[in-house]
Formats: C-alpha cells, structure tokens, sequence
C-alpha cells in the first residue's frame, strides 16, 4: 500500500509540474530578416551644369530665369539685359539609379547659392526641379534643375562658376 501511494504521489507530482504554466516568463521564437537593395546613385548627365547662357547686361539690374525642363528657352524675367542665342540656356540635368519601383526624395538648395570670377559674384536663387521634391526608380529617372541668376548693372563682364548640392535618399 505505501508502494502505491508513493507511485500516485510521484505520478501526481510529475503530471503537476507538466501542466503548471510558468506565469513570470515565456519564450517566443522570432524571425530575424533583411532585404539589401541596390544602393541610390546620382548624376550629372553629360555633365550638363545650370547655364545662364552669354549675358550681354544692361543698364539696369535684370534677372535671368533658366525653368527646370529639357528645354527652358530664354527668359530674361526683369531688367534689360539680352541674352545670346548662340549660346543656349541649359537646366542642370541628373540621372537616378537605384533598386526599381523605390521612391526618393529630392533635395535642391533653398538658399542663395553664389558663382565667381574673382572677387566679383553673382547670386542665383529660386532653384527648381522638373520633379518636385519626389521620383520613383525606373518612372522618372532623369529630372532637370533650374534656377534665377541676378545680373546686377554694374556687373563685372567675366566668366561666373560656382558649384552647387542636388541630394537624393530613398524615402
């Protein structure tokens, strides 16, 4: 009889300590993961800078406007400064690589940037770009940024450059 008690005594304890749940930990397995991407690239396509083209000034303060497309045209927005057709106006013009399908974000200055000759400047300002501040891998890929120059009247006749920052990041 003490046999038998001791047996259910023992089996009790066992089956006990298999159906107790453990209130003050648990242990969940969990997946770990990763997705490399090709990495977001960016151009100057052709070299193709922002150019004002050849500015003949005038006699009183001019702007001169390049649009953020293929083909801005000229555009003298103030003053009465001329701008030389044999030497064409271009957009800065960039090219995105990168993993198909990913958006990015776009980054333009948003303050005066300055070109030089010299000791002499000149301001351009208003940077603009043919995509927003958004594009999409493999959609558009290649987008334009233009700009205003201001040409003083007593701006020094002389070769201006300078270099400006256009950013992408994947969003």
């Amino acid at each position: 009889m003490k046999r038998i008690i001791l047996t259910v005594v023992a089996i009790a304890a066992f089956v006990f300590t298999i159906t107790a749940d453990n209130v003050a930990n648990k242990t969940v397995s969990v997946t770990g993961k990763a997705r490399i991407i090709t990495p977001i690239t960016l151009a100057n396509t052709g070299s193709q800078a922002l150019d004002f083209g050849v500015i003949a000034r005038g006699t009183t303060d001019a702007t001169i406007l390049v649009a953020a497309s293929a083909a801005p045209g000229t555009n003298v927005a103030s003053g009465d400064a001329v701008i030389l057709s044999s030497a064409p106006q271009t957009a800065a013009k960039f090219t995105v690589g990168g993993e198909s399908g990913k958006t990015y974000a776009i980054t333009i200055p948003s303050t005066t940037q300055t070109i030089i000759s010299g000791a002499n400047t000149l301001n351009i300002t208003n940077f603009s770009c043919s995509n927003g501040t958004v594009g999409t891998i493999g959609t558009n890929d290649i987008f334009y940024v233009g700009g205003t120059l201001s040409v003083p009247a007593a701006a020094v006749a002389a070769s201006y450059t300078g270099t400006f920052n256009v950013t992408v990041n994947y969003n």
